[in-house]
């Protein structure tokens, strides 16, 4: 089988993981988020050797924890552009098309997303949300086109010196 034909797998694969954390109601993807928070503010505490209690550790966490939630989106959103950015790559497109196609496909699916999520108990459709995600998926398009680059170049010039 050709690999243009199956190199949207990786896109779809990503698609559905989002979809399915998306599908998780409120109180399950704040729990899930919050133990990477208490994660972080307990190595914080190691290296630091400044333990936090009560009222102040319960802030810290929500900050982190809204750090987290926040970073996930832009780096999901950064992962799924890259898989679609490497589809169209794959179908030899020109370096603008692959990074404005990766984009807008990526950004339509986050917009998509957060419309899902007005349907999930305790969630919210959130248009923040979508500018973030899309800015992750700018990202990932935009690094997957430098990385193509350099590589590319790296061939090249490879190739002048034999």
């Amino acid at each position: 089988m050709k690999l243009k034909y199956i190199s949207w797998l990786p896109a779809v694969i990503i698609m559905g993981i989002i979809f399915m954390y998306s599908s998780k109601p409120a109180v399950n993807s704040d729990e899930s988020s919050m133990f990477y928070a208490n994660q972080i503010l307990d190595v914080y505490e190691k290296i630091t050797g400044n333990e936090i209690e009560g009222a102040e550790r319960e802030k810290n966490l929500e900050d982190i924890n809204h750090i987290v939630r926040k970073s996930a989106h832009f780096i999901e959103y950064g992962v799924l552009a890259c898989f679609v950015a490497f589809h169209f790559f794959v179908s030899k497109r020109k370096r603008i098309h692959i990074l404005l196609l990766a984009t807008a496909i990526s950004a339509i699916y986050a917009a998509t997303d957060e419309f899902h999520q007005l349907f999930v108990s305790g969630r919210s459709g959130q248009m923040k949300d979508v500018l973030l995600d899309s800015s992750g998926a700018f990202t990932g398009a935009l690094t997957f086109c430098l990385i193509i680059t350099v590589l590319q170049r790296k061939k090249q010039t490879k190739i002048r010196q034999q």
